[in-house]
């Protein structure tokens, strides 16, 4: 096992530089730069050159990203060029909504994906198999930003059940309740998404070990069958399921991105739109970091888990 862990350390190693190399690169090509948003009527050319300077942004774009790496192992992020504040203060501030909304979409589909899978692979063609289904079209065929604002029109403008947006009412109503009440509607519209591909595999992987002459033994023992279902043919079904929950990660940070902006989420994926606007690099580099290596670890604990699973792929 150590030795897998440390191959899977060194393979995310040039997978980081790569991503971080490729976003700066990306976001330095695009027209314009930070210092249009700061250009006053009575600043000349001479200022305008003087400030790219000071900045840094006269050099090449290579110059720039060895000077963030440098940076980087130093502990420091740089400054914010919109406010002027440390990028981890800026991100500290939004990184733990992002980990409340993302860790609750993931929790909230897996329960629903594995639950509604074992379901409808126990009761083919029964009403659950057809609810299964429904979810699973439904969460694969829609887009999650397209059922965010289908659930804004049917439960805030419609009804005026749930909030339309933000994580609070007011500063005078942070409570747990009026905080749950404005995570419903971002939670179910990243959730649908994700389960429906958690539901077609889970059913898919319990439909092929439900007949194997392991789960009929077990049957013929007389053991219980949730027994039966939960401890024999789950287990084993759980390394395709495992596969597709790591897989969908990197999707759901992404659709997070999307969701904070439509349903206003103070968090770092309405953080990086913003930035993105204001061509704040520093900030920017900052989110991508933070978010390839939250991606990394997870799809470390994934292999970890499928690991233990399946101790054959250790070697």
């Amino acid at each position: 096992m150590k030795k897998y862990i440390i191959k899977r350390l060194l393979v995310m190693i040039p997978v980081f530089f790569g991503m971080t190399a490729l976003v700066f690169f990306l976001s330095n090509m695009t027209p314009g730069s930070p210092v249009d948003a700061m250009i006053t009527p009575e600043m000349g050319a001479a200022d305008i050159a003087a400030m790219e300077h000071k900045m840094g942004l006269d050099q090449p774009i290579y110059v720039q990203y060895f000077k963030w790496l440098g940076r980087l192992f130093q502990g420091n992020l740089g400054y914010s060029y919109r406010t002027s504040q440390p990028v981890l203060r800026v991100i500290s501030e939004r990184i733990g909504p992002t980990l409340m909304l993302t860790l609750t979409v993931l929790v909230v589909s897996v329960i629903i994906g594995v639950g509604l899978g074992v379901i409808a692979a126990c009761k083919p063609y029964s009403v659950w198999d057809t609810l299964a289904s429904g979810v699973s079209f439904i969460g694969s065929g829609m887009p999650g930003f397209f059922i965010g604002l289908l659930f804004i029109y049917i439960f805030s403008v419609k009804t005026g059940w749930l909030p339309t947006g933000g994580m609070y009412t007011n500063a005078n109503t942070q409570t747990l309740g009026d905080l749950i009440k404005h995570l419903v509607l971002p939670v179910l519209s990243l959730s649908l998404s994700s389960a429906g591909s958690f539901i077609r595999q889970t059913r898919s992987a319990m439909l092929e070990v439900i007949g194997e002459e392991y789960v009929k033994m077990a049957r013929a023992k007389g053991m219980l069958e949730r027994t039966v279902l939960y401890v024999h043919a789950l287990r084993n079904a759980m390394l395709p399921i495992v596969t597709c929950i790591g897989m969908s990660i990197p999707g759901l940070v992404g659709g997070a991105v999307i969701i904070e902006q439509i349903f206003g989420w103070p968090g770092m994926g309405s953080l990086l739109v913003l930035s993105v606007s204001y061509r704040d690099y520093p900030v920017i580099m900052g989110i991508t970091m933070y978010i390839t290596i939250a991606v990394l670890v997870t799809n470390l604990l994934m292999d970890l888990i499928y690991a233990v699973l399946d101790p054959r792929i250790r070697n």
